[in-house]
């Protein structure tokens, strides 16, 4: 009799929630990742070239490796909010494979001695310069990571290390896409230092910082 008042007492307690979807991630995701890119062509401007829907095949290169770098980590991401035997999401690391061709590229071509832009190009005009890239990357990205770790608090994350490296990973691609819009530079050795560091750098942050957020 007092297990059944106990169980009574439980299931009084309990309140309906509604189940999360993988798809509804993706959905915020993209939808904050749009508006950290319009907020990005609204301040500083978009490249020439996008503009006049000319792009340089540099920036068409590095915007669908950001691109796919963020979709595949996004589908781990939602996976670790609702853990099963078997359902695994491996696809992000053949893409951060993919990306990690730029700065190897670069870093070949200066081994060659071949011209790939000056190998310390970070400054430009005005802001528009390599620390710039840190920056707004990661503004765009601190957005966006937001969002998805707010997302990911309704589910069940257990590999909770993962999940923040996760987090950064595919924040700071779309981050780094953001800002890519309005990126002037075609350089491969910019591409390869600044890209690489700025989403590096938002993955060591979600890493140290959502692991806190999301932890039951």
């Amino acid at each position: 009799m007092a297990s059944n008042l106990i169980i009574d007492d439980l299931v009084a307690d309990l309140t309906p929630v509604r189940p999360i979807r993988q798809n509804d991630l993706l959905l915020v995701a993209a939808a904050i990742a749009a508006l950290t890119s319009i907020a990005v062509v609204t301040q500083f401007g978009m490249r020439h070239d996008l503009a006049a829907g000319n792009p340089h095949p540099i920036v068409i290169i590095r915007s669908g490796l950001l691109l796919l770098l963020g979709l595949a980590t996004i589908f781990s991401v939602s996976a670790t909010a609702r853990p099963a035997v078997g359902n695994h999401y491996n696809g992000w690391k053949w893409m951060l494979a993919a990306v990690a061709l730029l700065p190897i590229a670069a870093l070949c071509r200066f081994a060659a001695g071949m011209s790939a832009g000056h190998p310390l190009d970070m400054y430009t005009v005005g802001f528009q310069t390599g620390p710039a890239c840190l920056m707004i990357s990661g503004a765009s990205a601190i957005v966006i990571g937001g969002a998805m770790t707010a997302w990911l608090r309704r589910g069940a994350p257990t590999a909770l290390n993962h999940a923040g490296w996760l987090v950064g990973i595919a924040a700071g691609s779309f981050g780094a896409f953001s800002y890519n819009l309005h990126c002037p530079s075609d350089s491969l050795y910019y591409i390869g230092l600044w890209y690489s560091l700025a989403v590096g750098m938002c993955a060591a942050i979600g890493r140290l910082i959502v692991p806190h957020l999301i932890a039951w």
